[in-house]
């Protein structure tokens, strides 16, 4: 095993996805263990580290070349770029009184305090002063559920709400995972994957439906002690980083157990809360994690978990500040409400601060927000607009949350090229109403505003609800039905559910229209997944009807409301052929370069095989993407790209020389490619576009990148 920290959660979680692809069946050896390659508990369980010798057995049509791609994986590292540090934890005294080594840090004014002064670890840097809010996870222990039997012709039964239950909560993890890639990063939403796997895993849901059937017990029943039977096994190992996927074991069956009954799990919704908090807990999971917001949740304080804990790796992503490895006698201690001072950037927590120790504090915290505001200025002051011989482009921002809506303003951005909508659906349990979209959609363009209204005044492009089986959503099952589909991103999704169930559209429709009305934006709407031209000719006829709903309603919109633009995401070759024609019908394109890349190479991006094909740079995408650019100039029409491809220095100003009006893009990738375009000449991009479409692999496009004056 050469990975530096050998098959944890992500790297286990590519080899299991990797070795399920082939028709054959794979043994892992090593430590004296073994495992099916199918079984990512079982993979996790058996603890291989660097330096580990493991065999690999396969038998099956396919197994040589299995065995091959697997050596090469493990030869390749796995992919990892920044992986999870394996170092011993730092042991932390858990008895029973505050820790009395605070002088170690003599630049910190504790002489005084040192009764009220909690020690742990530190597991994301930072610092936060506020109220205490004691927290119960929802990660509940397993061995507690009350067991109960059921007679002989009830198995079946329970043996099925145990399938579905377990399908369900996979489903949501996956909408879970396409959220937080686009709000925190894919590596750290690589954490749910490993959950997702583990929902299918043999070794749990096998294990429990044998437990059903031969115990005579009901499925909550059941799936707590096969999942207890897993975690259990984890924790035994002599890795803190092995050990502690324990947590993710019981996090993921928890959620499972949320849709066999509603009195097994408690769940308190850590996204809802209002006032901001430091967060006091004995540990946190992957899901409570996720839920936080960093405007209300100051800080994280625990005493389990360490630095290589799921929610650790979260929370420094999200940015708060957080300590693991207390005492448990501060959780007995301390009370909600409680004043807290916490250093997370040397361990320690305050209870009541002293003056001086809260003065210290606040001016850390002070200091460290102004040296982001000082970055934040310094982007709205180079957001000036960004022209090349005189023709205007604008550098947009990709969003999904209130949040990444208030970063694009103080990043600078000059609208927004992409408002994903599944934010609304992808957590639901039911499906939000006209009203409720209308709130939140209303919140999301007010954050982007601002309370001044100074920044955010440039368009808001929304795409409609971009559902389906590669992107499913719980929410919306009892309207849409649940099926299982062989290739789920050429099946039913985008604009084809919509176009299936138009009511559905409508509301959401109804509910942007309103919501424009009530804050003065400038609204764009665009449909994903468009194809054809009769798919935009019929989407546009569901614009006007709701039009007429709403002048039925006797609903007066303004008058900059009276015809909205209306565009569409191109992303299938189809209709990157048909440009010309949809160029027609449409106000404008927006070119989803992350999915036409993966439609043009007919590559999986997330197939590890396929992954040299899927490559920004690749000159059969890049010609499409100057055929879409020319269309849309020949027609009058804007043409943006979103996603990855826009937020590439390298490629930015190529794609303006192929003829893009408009770049969309993650909110902090606006300043490096604002700096990318300053002091371009138009005859520059267009030299070196000319070059890029005469390339013939990407290693010329990378050549005429690095040749390229900057």
């Amino acid at each position: 095993m050469t990975n530096p920290t050998g098959l944890h959660a992500r790297p286990a979680s590519l080899f299991v996805q990797t070795a399920g692809r082939y028709d054959a069946r794979i043994e892992v050896l090593g430590r004296g263990r073994q495992a099916e390659a199918t079984s990512i508990i079982g993979v996790l369980a058996l603890g291989i580290r660097k330096g580990d010798t493991i065999t690999l057995r396969a038998s099956g049509k396919e197994a040589e070349v299995a065995l091959e791609v697997l050596r090469d994986l493990n030869l390749a590292n796995f992919y990892e770029t920044t992986p999870e540090a394996e170092t011993p934890e730092p042991a932390i005294p858990q008895d029973a009184e505050p820790q009395q080594d605070v002088d170690k840090h003599p630049e910190l004014p504790v002489s005084q305090q040192t009764r009220d002064t909690w020690r742990g670890i530190t597991t994301s840097p930072g610092v936060a002063i506020g109220p205490a809010l004691l927290y119960t996870s929802t990660n509940l222990t397993l061995s507690k559920v009350e067991r109960r039997t059921i007679a002989g012709e009830q198995i079946t039964a329970e043996q099925e709400r145990l399938r579905h239950a377990l399908n369900t909560a996979a489903s949501e993890l996956q909408a879970l995972i396409a959220s937080l890639q686009q709000s925190i990063g894919k590596s750290e939403a690589a954490i749910f994957e490993a959950q997702a796997l583990m929902l299918q895993d043999p070794a749990l849901s096998e294990t429990a439906l044998k437990e059903i059937e031969e115990q005579r017990i009901d499925a909550v029943s059941a799936l707590a002690i096969a999942g207890e039977q897993q975690a259990s096994a984890l924790e035994a190992l002599d890795s803190p980083l092995f050990a502690q996927r324990a947590v993710d074991v019981r996090d993921v069956v928890s959620r499972a157990l949320q849709h066999l009954s509603d009195k097994v799990v408690q769940k308190q919704d850590l996204s809802a809360l209002k006032q901001p908090v430091i967060l006091l807990a004995q540990d946190l999971t992957p899901t409570d994690t996720a839920q936080l917001r960093p405007e209300t949740v100051l800080g994280i304080c625990t005493t389990q978990g360490g630095p290589t804990a799921h929610a650790a790796i979260l929370a420094r992503a999200l940015g708060i500040p957080a300590i693991a490895g207390m005492s448990e006698a501060a959780l007995q201690v301390i009370h909600t409400g409680d004043e807290l001072g916490l250093d997370a950037d040397n361990g320690l927590l305050y209870h009541h601060p002293m003056a001086e120790v809260r003065t210290q504090l606040a001016q850390r915290l002070a200091e460290q927000q102004r040296q982001r505001g000082a970055l934040l200025s310094k982007a709205q002051q180079a957001a000036a607009e960004v022209s090349i011989d005189g023709r205007r482009l604008l550098l947009l921002a990709n969003i999904g949350s209130e949040a990444e809506a208030e970063a694009a303003r103080q990043w600078g951005a000059e609208g927004i090229g992409l408002l994903r909508t599944e934010f609304l659906f992808a957590a639901a349990s039911t499906l939000p109403d006209e009203d409720e979209q209308r709130k939140r959609y209303v919140r999301i363009f007010q954050a982007f505003k601002g309370n001044d209204g100074a920044h955010g005044r440039g368009p808001i492009v929304v795409r409609t609800l971009d559902a389906g089986a590669d992107k499913p959503m719980p929410a919306l099952n009892n309207v849409i039905g649940t099926s299982i589909e062989a290739n789920p991103a050429l099946g039913q999704r985008g604009i084809r559910i919509s176009l299936a169930h138009q009511s559905l559209l409508e509301e959401q429709l109804r509910a942007l229209l309103l919501a424009a009305a009530e804050t003065g934006i400038e609204l764009h709407l665009m449909f994903p997944m468009i194809t054809t031209v009769e798919e935009l000719r019929k989407a546009r006829e569901i614009v006007d009807r709701v039009y007429e709903q709403l002048k039925q309603r006797q609903v007066a919109l303004p008058s900059f409301l009276a015809r909205v633009p209306v565009g569409i995401m191109v992303e299938v070759p189809a209709a990157a052929l048909m440009a010309p024609e949809l160029a027609e019908i449409a106000d404008f394109f927006s070119i989803g370069a992350n999915d036409l890349l993966q439609y043009t190479l007919a590559c999986d991006r997330t197939n590890a095989a396929t992954t040299y094909l899927y490559h920004p740079m690749q000159p059969a995408v890049l010609r499409l993407i100057a055929q879409i650019a020319e269309a849309g100039r020949r027609a009058g029409k804007p043409v943006a790209v979103c996603g990855e491809i826009a937020s590439d220095v390298r490629l930015a100003p190529i794609l303006i020389g192929l003829g893009v009006d408009e770049l969309s893009m993650t909110p902090t990738a606006l300043p490096g490619v604002r700096a990318a375009l300053a002091n371009r000449t138009a005859r520059q991009l267009l030299d070196v576009a000319h070059k890029v479409l005469r390339a013939k692999t990407v290693a010329e496009v990378e050549q005429i990148t690095e040749d390229s004056p900057s």
